[in-house]
């Protein structure tokens, strides 16, 4: 009987989550034309700093 409702509650957990997702009322628009067109990036999409290391190796090659 535990296991049943211990499922249900994890169903239930599913549901409400999935409310959530799909709800109409939320302001999910672009602030902004640039924001509507333009993909997010990860946050080491754009690379990092080069370092002087990193320029001295890459002129040695």
């Amino acid at each position: 009987m535990k296991d049943s409702v211990k499922s249900l509650d994890n169903d239930e957990q599913g549901v409400d989550q999935l409310v959530d997702d799909i709800n109409f009322r939320a302001d999910h628009s672009p602030d902004s034309l640039a924001e509507a067109t333009t993909a997010p990036l990860a946050d080491d999409a754009l690379g990092g700093t080069a370092s002087e290391d990193d320029v001295n190796n890459k002129s040695r090659e």
